[in-house]
Order: C-alpha cells, then sequence, then structure tokens
C-alpha cells in the first residue's frame, strides 16, 4: 500500500482543491477554446473537464493498486489539454476542459491518452507522476456524464424535494442538482444511480439532512451532506464531497476520491479505490475549518 506523509491545508488552500473543479478553462489550452474563457473558475454541469488527481495519498484500505509511475510531487505541475484548456495544479489538483474523442493530456512532461465518450462528461482522473511519467489509478478515470445530451434529471432547490427522491428510484437515472440548500433526507433505490452536484466551488449544492443509498452501483459528487450518510449496496462510490455526520458505507468494492468525512467512519476495505479522503486513515485530521 503507497504510504505518504499528509499535507495538512489551512481552509482557503482546499476549499481551492475540494471544489474540484475549479480553474477549468482558466487558460486557453493548445487547439482549445479554454473552455467558457479565461475568466471562468467554476464549471457547471454541460462543461466537459479532466480532473487531474495527482500523486494522492492512499487510504488505509485502499486495495485496487497502484500505477506503475507514482511520485511525491503535487504543487505548481502543468496539466495541458489538447484539444482543451490548460491548468496548473494546486494541493494535487488541476482541471482542464477538454474535446470530446481522443485527447492528449500533458502533465509536465508525460503524456497521458485519454478518451472522451461525449460533450458534458466529467472525468476524475487519479494519477501517478514522477516527473517524466504518468499513469492512472487502476479503475480509473471515474466517468461522469453529465452533458445536456446525456439523459439527466435537472433540479434546483427551488424543487419539490420529492420530486427529485423520485428520480433518484429510477435505475441508472443521472440527477444534476444545481447550486443550492435542499432541505430533508433523500433516498436512494434505484441502482447505478449519479447523484451530482453542480458548481463546486464553496461547496455549492448542499442537502440539509441525510442521504441514505439501498441500490447497487451508485455514486455521489460534489455534494455537501450535513446530515449521516449511508449505504448497504456494493460498488457505492462518493467524491468530492463533504459530510458532517457520520458515514456507515457496508457494501464491498467502489471508489472514494478527495472528501472529507467529519464524523465516524467506516469505509470499504475490499476492492475499493480510497484515495486523498481526510477522515480516514492516514489523514484523520480534516482540513482546518472544512467541519465547522
Amino acid at each position: 500500500m503507497l504510504k505518504k506523509t499528509p499535507t495538512f491545508l489551512s481552509l482557503g488552500v482546499w476549499m481551492l482543491a475540494f471544489a474540484g473543479l475549479v480553474g477549468c478553462g482558466g487558460d486557453e489550452g493548445n487547439g482549445g477554446s479554454g473552455n467558457n474563457g479565461p475568466d471562468d473558475v467554476d464549471v457547471p454541469a454541460g462543461s466537459t473537464a479532466f480532473v487531474a488527481v495527482i500523486n494522492p495519498v492512499a487510504n488505509t484500505g485502499h486495495t485496487t493498486g497502484t500505477p506503475a509511475v507514482t511520485g511525491d510531487e503535487r504543487d505548481l505541475i502543468p496539466v495541458d489539454a489538447f484539444p482543451g484548456s490548460a491548468d496548473t495544479s494546486e494541493s494535487g489538483i488541476a482541471v482542464v476542459g477538454t474535446g470530446v474523442g481522443e485527447v492528449d493530456v500533458r502533465i509536465g512532461d508525460a503524456l497521458l491518452k485519454h478518451t472522451v465518450l461525449a460533450e458534458g462528461d466529467v472525468y476524475d482522473a487519479p494519477l501517478g507522476f514522477d516527473g517524466a511519467n504518468a499513469e492512472t489509478y487502476p479503475n480509473t478515470p471515474i466517468r461522469y456524464p453529465v452533458g445536456a445530451n446525456s439523459g439527466g434529471f435537472f433540479f434546483g432547490p427551488a424543487d419539490i424535494l420529492a420530486d427529485v427522491e423520485a428520480k433518484l428510484g429510477v435505475d441508472d437515472a443521472v440527477v444534476v442538482l444545481r447550486g443550492g440548500t435542499y432541505t430533508g433526507n433523500l433516498t436512494i433505490t434505484g441502482k447505478g444511480v449519479l447523484l451530482f452536484g453542480e458548481n463546486f466551488l464553496e461547496n455549492a449544492v448542499v442537502i440539509n439532512g441525510s442521504v441514505t443509498v439501498n441500490g447497487e452501483a451508485v455514486r455521489l459528487r460534489g455534494l455537501t451532506i450535513t446530515g449521516d450518510l449511508a449505504s448497504k449496496g456494493n460498488n457505492f462510490g462518493i467524491s468530492f464531497s463533504r459530510v458532517f455526520g457520520n458515514t456507515s458505507i457496508t457494501g464491498n468494492a467502489g471508489a472514494f476520491v478527495r472528501n472529507v468525512f467529519c464524523g465516524t467512519t467506516v469505509v470499504p476495505s475490499s476492492n475499493a479505490t480510497l484515495l486523498d479522503n481526510f477522515g480516514v486513515e492516514p489523514i484523520v485530521t480534516p482540513p482546518m475549518g472544512t467541519c465547522d
């Protein structure tokens, strides 16, 4: 198992990194339009993006392997997509807009081949980087098909929560939440459901309640959950999210990337990808201010 000394970040730096899609389109890359322009620092659903998580810390329980290429460098690494945009990593995160189809992603001097299946896809790509070569972790990148043509259901905080929950009972549903606070508990009963929080900057989507997952192969991304999180199904996953209450994931497998778990936390140890999660050994202490 890969072991590294954890880096503890100030709240301001962590929020930029935790946002996940900060910086996409910040620079115009080779052959690209810079996504939404040089002043755009947050990416709503519908923007096509590659999220590089460079040399992440492997949490205790990570059992799906590591790439042959690893390193310790995480900051100030240039990442450039062709076609697409460019960014420079901060706290291990760099985000670039991309085109659709075959995309070349340069991480420093390394070249990584990447395939984008549809416009509006977002990919989380934990990867090892040694200065000359780069390689993604097994079972990644993780794809989120949240483009306008991918058949997702879009909701805002003014919508009735029961309507949101009804869609979360549909197998293979993609549910996108616009920025804002959603008050009440959510239960996800469908299989293969994706619940995606839009506009990750400063944790824009807040579930003011608890989330219970009863279906298999459910994924969450970009959420702040003020209550508890519980899942019994296999292949559950969560990324770039924050849980203030307790977390109990009792199924097997799944992927957990760049989360903050504030309360008592139980995560899988069988066939699980666990990378850069605060609140899980060896990074037991969340960044200052993130659980207040």
